[in-house]
């Protein structure tokens, strides 16, 4: 009996080993649940009765889920037949920001460094002469959808379309970033699931020797996925035979060639408010030191149809080259000091053929006074119209690059709030990217401080230039103003002016500012006969003193 019982230990502990070396899941309580697709990959939204339903579509074709690299796109494309279609959306965010739709004209384009492609929505036909045999694009309800072979005749990347099977969507599967990633082979069939946990529900069962892609390592799960689509968390110790794959799509990125100065650049803007300030360019650089670029500030949108109020003066480009200075001159949208102004802005740049009229009216206003460059200063531009923006400047940048002109533009300081305005891909077609490294601290801020700290000023340079990626084509745009903080402490039952600041330690406050010159800060602490003392951390003099009233 003893013997027998040995024997039994033995074989239980050779059986537990055996368990343990191999990874044995016998043990392991697992979910059995299939996810439902459709909702997995974004086919699917809540309604109002907080229940799950299917997208639909109102034109003929099957929704397709758009399986990105690392996830499922938050648009869905659709498949007519053999065409597959994605929305613009889809594309403009993860293939190429260059693709453009403008509604209004019933247009989608694509522009690359020396011309603009156009094609009619619902057409076969790309700039009225090069026919195709396939739809280019089509409109469901207000969202466009464009055809990937369209795609794929400009911009390097894969695509594969999967029709429909039982339970699993049709599928768009893109690939379109160059670079190394690993792939691996399932040593077993083994259920793919929504997330790391044998808790969660199945997503597909992966056969033995299917090939992944590793999106993602974390411990003891991996998260891939196939080249038909299907993305989530497997076992590590599923996985075997890692291999490195590189993938490079082509660019035509080095086709942006750039109009540069072959030396550094001190530029000065010259604030024109009328054409008789145009007399004035002697008297404001006859003290400057280094000053090889002025900017008259001539152009403003006048209207919404791309039109420009002018103050320009041929007398003035040639008085500035006789000084050994180049003029880009300035284009805003806001000079007009219009309340339509605003409105100027978004129907002109959303419309493709006043955004044409505005880049030919730059243009011929650069060739009629010799201009050398020009600067762009756009303040109206929301998250709304960024793309049209942004085909703007592609437009504009292809005549500059044509005329051998400079293209400049001026943005804010790089940050989360301003991120939309994307200065990687205005570097890309523009010749310089101008930071305007001010308003650190601004007229209703709720602590008095420095307009451009030396700590801030050197931030948003080297943000620019990591956006960028070229140090020699960004400007740093310095203020030529300081402002005067104004503290009044608040009395009970008296409304000061300014912002309302909270100070246990000190006392409640108001805090006010006004915008001033260097000139006019110099005369104050002259007057109020104080010295300025050098702050450390701006890397500033700094003035304080106490008043009894305002001034």
């Amino acid at each position: 009996m003893r013997k027998t019982i040995n024997k039994l230990f033995l074989i239980i502990t050779v059986i537990s080993a055996l368990l343990l070396t191999t990874g044995c899941d016998l043990f392991i309580k697992t979910n059995k649940g299939q996810v439902d697709q459709k909702w997995y990959m974004g086919l699917t939204y809540e309604d109002d009765n907080g229940n799950d339903t299917d997208y639909t579509i109102e034109t003929d074709g099957t929704i397709a889920a758009v399986a990105l690299e690392d996830g499922y796109g938050d648009e869905f494309g659709i498949i007519k037949g053999e065409e597959a279609y994605l929305n613009i959306n889809t594309i403009i965010k993860n293939i190429d920001k260059r693709f453009y739709v403008d509604a209004t004209n019933n247009l989608v384009m694509f522009t690359d460094a020396t011309k603009t492609y156009k094609t009619k929505i619902g057409g076969k036909t790309i700039n009225e002469t090069e026919n195709t045999d396939y739809v280019i694009s089509f409109m469901d309800g207000k969202n466009c959808y464009v055809n990937v072979k369209f795609v794929k005749k400009y911009v390097d990347f894969d695509y594969k379309v999967v029709k429909a099977e039982g339970k699993s969507p049709a599928r768009i599967v893109l690939k379109y970033t160059s670079g190394e990633k690993n792939q691996m082979t399932v040593k077993s069939n083994i259920e793919m699931r929504t997330k790391a946990d044998y808790q969660n529900l199945i997503v597909t069962t992966l056969k033995k020797n299917t090939k992944v892609t590793v999106l993602e390592e974390s411990g003891d799960w991996t998260k891939v996925g196939t080249d038909d689509g299907f993305m989530g968390y497997v076992p590590a110790k599923k996985l075997k035979d890692k291999e490195t794959k590189k993938t490079d799509f082509k660019s035509d990125a080095d086709t942006y060639t750039h109009v540069l100065m072959d030396k550094k650049i001190s530029l000065g803007w010259n604030a024109i408010t009328n054409l008789t300030a145009n007399g004035n360019l002697e008297t404001i650089i006859e003290h400057t030191k280094g000053l090889n670029v002025i900017s008259p500030t001539w152009y403003s949108l006048s209207d919404n149809k791309g039109n420009l109020r002018s103050y320009a003066s041929a007398t003035y480009v040639e008085k500035a080259h006789s000084k050994g200075l180049k003029v880009w001159a300035l284009v805003n949208d806001f000079g007009t000091q219009d309340k339509a102004s605003k409105e100027y802005t978004k129907k002109v740049l959303t419309d493709t053929t006043k955004r044409e009229n505005l880049v030919d009216n730059i243009m011929t206003n650069i060739k009629d006074y010799n201009l050398d460059g020009i600067n762009i200063d756009f303040e109206f531009i929301n998250k709304d119209i960024i793309n049209s923006y942004l085909q703007f400047l592609r437009e504009l940048s292809i005549e500059c690059r044509k005329a051998g002109k400079v293209l400049s533009i001026d943005n804010y300081v790089p940050s989360s709030g301003s991120e939309y305005y994307d200065i990687a891909h205005q570097s890309l077609v523009a010749d310089y990217i101008i930071i305007m490294s001010y308003d650190e601290h601004y007229a209703g801020s709720k602590e008095a401080g420095s307009v451009s700290s030396m700590t801030f000023t050197e931030k948003a340079v080297s943000d620019a230039i990591a956006l960028t990626g070229d140090a020699s084509r960004v400007i740093n745009g310095m203020p030529f103003y300081t402002r005067a903080w104004i503290t009044t402490p608040a009395t009970d039952g008296k409304k000061g002016e300014g912002v309302y600041v909270e100070d246990a330690t000190n006392g409640n406050y108001y805090l006010s500012s006004q915008a001033i010159t260097m000139d006019k800060a110099k005369e104050l602490y002259t007057n109020a006969k104080v010295k300025p003392t050098f702050d450390e951390t701006t890397g500033q003099n700094f003035v304080s003193y106490e008043r009894e009233t305002a001034q």
